[in-house]
């Protein structure tokens, strides 16, 4: 409900968090604090609940000293960090990341796969990770699927569509190279 989709539908029943873009949903003027509990209440929290997890969401982020400082001043890792703090402690029922996390830094990263592989431990909940990265794919995903323009082209295990995904990347550049090279021979 942050930003519009370009296209397609989704029907949801229950309660979603993302973390699709660095900044998505901050307003850049006001503070962390101020960010969380905005973001908090647009994802469906009550001042209430957002008060009972403002500690731990300030401790997973990082962020104590630059609590109340202008996210504008924050650092993109800082960013990064409490946005992904806020989305996973929404308790969403889905929790969708994309590769923001490869802006943090090796700690923050192993802490944020642990944290989504907690939210999918839980009852009914489901996290849906967005990456080119096969080895985290590998390592935090018992399903994948592939897309292609929006459209899902192949939906497996994690290993058939990794494997899926690195033939079809083998074969795209195979096809660049041998364009590049009709190029360079000044063929056709």
């Amino acid at each position: 409900k942050i930003t519009s989709p370009s296209r397609g539908t989704i029907k949801i029943k229950g309660r979603l968090a993302s973390l699709l873009e660095v900044g998505t949903g901050f307003h850049p003027e006001l503070t962390g604090r101020e960010n969380i509990f905005l973001n908090g209440s647009i994802n469906g929290l009550s001042f209430k609940e957002i008060s009972n997890k403002l500690d731990e969401i300030v401790a997973f982020a990082e962020i104590e000293k630059f609590l109340d400082t202008p996210v504008k001043r924050f650092s993109t890792g800082m960013y990064v960090k409490l946005g992904f703090a806020v989305a996973a402690h929404l308790d969403p029922d889905i929790l969708v990341v994309d590769e923001v996390l490869a802006v943090g830094d090796a700690s923050f990263r192993k802490k944020a796969i642990d944290k989504m592989e907690d939210v999918s431990s839980g009852k009914g909940r489901t996290v849906i990770f967005v990456s080119h990265n096969m080895l985290s794919i590998k390592n935090l995903c018992s399903r994948a699927i592939l897309m292609e323009q929006g459209k899902i082209i192949y939906d497996s295990t994690t290993e058939n569509t990794i494997n899926q995904y690195m033939k079809r990347s083998l074969i795209d550049l195979n096809k660049k190279n041998l364009f590049n090279n009709k190029l360079r021979s000044g063929a056709g």
